[in-house]
C-alpha cells in the first residue's frame, strides 16, 4: 500500500497559497474525493518562540504530521496543506520521518510587482514589504519545491495547475490504496494546565475575543497557545466533532511539548466533546451569548469583511439574503446551546459589549487557574 499523498502549497506571504489550496480542496470534495485541508499557520499560534525554532517551522511541521495522520485515519485519501515552508531548507528535514505520508511541495511564485499588489490588496501592512520580498527571494534562490509561476493566473487557474501537479505526482485521479496511519489514543495528557474553552453560536465573536485573551497572556509573558477547533476539521465528506477533538489533542500536545503553560480554545457548538478531549487539564468553559438582533448585525459585519480572515469562513462576502439565513441559524444555535448548558459552564452575554470588555471578563475568569507568577499584582 502507498503512503497517503500530501500536496503542500507554499510560497511567499500574499502570493495566494491559502486561496488556491482552498479552491482545490473544495473542488475535490465536490467531486467526491475523500480529501482534507490544513492551513499550517493555524498550527503555530504559540509564543514565545523557541530560540532553536524562531520561525516555528519545526513546531508547525511536527504538529502537522500528527494532524494529517488523524485525517487519514478518518478516511482522507488526499491531504492539502497551505502555508509557508522553510525558505532555506524546504520541508524534507521536518517531515522525512513520516513514512506514512508522501509530501509534494509546490512553491507558488509571481513577479515582484504582482506580489506587492496581492500582498497589499489583502490588507497587509506596507511596513513589511521588504521582509516579504526577502522571503520570496530566498524561496526562489534556494529553489524550494516545484515552482509554479502564478503571475498571470487567477485563483481558479492556479487550482487547475495544482490539480495537474497532483495527477503527475500522485495519480490522484485514481482511487488510491493508501497505507493506514499509525493509530494513537486521544486521551488528554494529565497535568492541570489552565485552558479557556470559549464556545458559542456562529458570529458571536469567539475568535476575536479568544485572540484578545491570548494577547493579554502573551503581554504578561506567559507561554500560551491558541486553537480554533473549526480550523482543524476541514474534510470531505464531513466527519464531525470527533475528528476535531482528536486534532485538538494533537495540536495541544505539540504546544505543551514546546512549553505552553496555558491554552485558549474557541469552538462553535456544544463544548462536551472538547471538554472530554481536554480531560486532565484545568478547563474553564465559557459560553458566549448574544441576542438574535446582535447576532444578525455581527453576521452583516463579517459579510462586509470585518473580523479575522480565516479559511472556510461561511460569512465572508455573502449576499443579504444569505446573511438572513445565517443569522437565523446563529440564533437557533444560541437557543440550542442554552438548552444544553452544563455545569460548570459560565455564560457571558455579549449583547452591546465590545470585544475588549468581554475579553477582560474572560481573563478574570481564567486568572485563578493561572500559574502564580503570571497573575497580575493586586
Amino acid at each position: 500500500m502507498r503512503p497517503v499523498p500530501v500536496l503542500w502549497v507554499s510560497g511567499a506571504p500574499g502570493v495566494g497559497k491559502s486561496t488556491a489550496a482552498w479552491v482545490l480542496y473544495t473542488r475535490m470534495g465536490s467531486a467526491g474525493h475523500r480529501v482534507a485541508y490544513v492551513d499550517i499557520d493555524q498550527l503555530g499560534l504559540f509564543a514565545p518562540v523557541l530560540p532553536t525554532d524562531p520561525e516555528r517551522h519545526r513546531l508547525k511541521a511536527t504538529i502537522l504530521v500528527e494532524v494529517l495522520a488523524t485525517f487519514a485515519r478518518h478516511g482522507a485519501q488526499q491531504l492539502v496543506v497551505s502555508g509557508i515552508s522553510d525558505p532555506h531548507r524546504g520541508i524534507d528535514p521536518y517531515v522525512r520521518h513520516a513514512r506514512h505520508l508522501d509530501f509534494t511541495l509546490v512553491r507558488l511564485r509571481c513577479d515582484r510587482d504582482e506580489l506587492r499588489r496581492r500582498y497589499l490588496g489583502r490588507g497587509s501592512s506596507a511596513e513589511r514589504l521588504d521582509e516579504l520580498m526577502s522571503v520570496a527571494d530566498a524561496l526562489d534562490h534556494n529553489d524550494v519545491g516545484v515552482a509554479l509561476d502564478t503571475s498571470a493566473m487567477s485563483p481558479d487557474e492556479v487550482a487547475d495547475a495544482l490539480a495537474d501537479v497532483l495527477a503527475d505526482h500522485t495519480g490522484v485521479r485514481r482511487t488510491p490504496e493508501t497505507r493506514p496511519c499509525p493509530a494513537q489514543s486521544i486521551d488528554g495528557k494529565p497535568g492541570g494546565v489552565p485552558v479557556l474553552l470559549v464556545v458559542g453560536p456562529t458570529a458571536v465573536g469567539k475568535s476575536t475575543v479568544g485572540w484578545k485573551v491570548l494577547s493579554t497572556l502573551w503581554e504578561r509573558g506567559m507561554a500560551a497557545a491558541y486553537v480554533d477547533v473549526d480550523q482543524l476539521g476541514f474534510s470531505a465528506p464531513e466527519t464531525g466533532m470527533r475528528l476535531k477533538a482528536e486534532n485538538l489533542i494533537r495540536v495541544w500536545q505539540g504546544y505543551r511539548e514546546a512549553g505552553a503553560r496555558a491554552l485558549v480554545v474557541v469552538a462553535r457548538g456544544a463544548p462536551d466533546v472538547y471538554e472530554q478531549a481536554l480531560a486532565g487539564e484545568d478547563v474553564t468553559t465559557v459560553r458566549l451569548d448574544a441576542s438574535p438582533a446582535e447576532l444578525a448585525e455581527r453576521v452583516a459585519c463579517r459579510a462586509r469583511g470585518e473580523g479575522p480572515r480565516l479559511a472556510g469562513d461561511s460569512l465572508a462576502a455573502v449576499p443579504p439574503w444569505r446573511q438572513s439565513r445565517l443569522a437565523e441559524r446563529a440564533a437557533e444555535e444560541a437557543r440550542t446551546l442554552r438548552s444544553r448548558l452544563t455545569d460548570p459552564s459560565v455564560v457571558v452575554d455579549t449583547s452591546g459589549a465590545d470585544s475588549s470588555t468581554v475579553a477582560a471578563r474572560l481573563v478574570s475568569l481564567l486568572e485563578p487557574a493561572l500559574p502564580e507568577p503570571d497573575r497580575p499584582a493586586r
